[in-house]
């Protein structure tokens, strides 16, 4: 699925509205999953796609040594952290070299959503750990929003992607994934029971967390076929056996 490309700027007007009160609100629940999600050695190379703005509110000073944070704007420049402008379907990283990637709000805006997906599976390691937070598509409080005469800045001008639809994006593409938590505006939400099924449309966001799977393929060799052996005396034509049969 190709969507249009979304231009930088919404990525800073993202930026710019989680200053606001109800991004403020999401913020501080965003900020202690991944403060949680992110308990892994100080070792591991942790790669963001996406400039938050408040990426020191989860990311404890051990990881900043291993931490790369890549942007196609050159905004990342004055957050004071390692920081790559590249473009982020194209990444400038090697394969199988990156621990934990976090996609925060990537895909939303995203020109080639499933390119990025791509590169996301080409450079994590294997065993490595995605992270990703996105908008929920059908919520009321963003279709409250595109109602006549309201106004549609970011992040609710944007291309987002279901939690099931993108669990099975990353099913293509050998992941193991789940959606683990919810997001409103007052609480985090664990996955299960009724709430899935009654509350959704109040949910604002989501959070997937998937592992690279790699399988190691065996070939299998064809049996050989085994032939008994001819010695001679061990087989008896038929006519010699009748000949010595006594009662004939």
């Amino acid at each position: 699925m190709y969507t249009k490309p979304v231009t930088p700027p919404l990525r800073q007007e993202l930026c710019t509205w989680y200053r606001t009160v109800l991004g403020r609100r999401l913020l501080r629940l965003e900020a202690r999953y991944l403060k949680r999600s992110l308990k892994v050695p100080y070792t591991f190379t942790i790669v963001q796609l996406g400039i938050l703005g408040w990426e020191t509110r989860y990311l404890d000073s051990g990881y900043l040594r291993s931490f790369r944070l890549i942007d196609e704007t050159r905004a990342v420049r004055d957050c004071r952290l390692p920081a790559i402008v590249a473009r982020l379907d194209s990444l400038p990283l090697a394969s199988e070299s990156v621990d934990v990637l976090i996609l925060p709000h990537t895909l939303e805006f995203a020109g080639d959503q499933h390119q990025l997906l791509r590169e996301a599976e080409r450079v994590l390691k294997p065993e490595g750990q995605l992270l990703v937070l996105g908008f929920q598509p059908w919520t009321v409080y963003r279709l409250y929003r595109w109602l006549p005469g309201r106004q549609r800045p970011a992040p609710w001008h944007c291309h987002p992607v279901s939690h099931r639809r993108l669990l099975d994006w990353l099913n293509l593409l050998n992941f193991t994934a789940e959606t683990n938590t919810w997001f409103d505006f007052h609480s985090l939400i664990e996955p299960g029971g009724w709430r899935d099924y009654c509350s959704s449309l109040w949910y604002v966001a989501y959070a997937v967390r998937a592992i690279k799977r790699t399988y190691t393929i065996i070939p299998l060799r064809p049996a050989l076929e085994t032939r008994p052996e001819w010695s001679p005396g061990v087989l008896e034509p038929t006519i010699q056996r009748k000949q010595r049969d006594p009662g004939q």
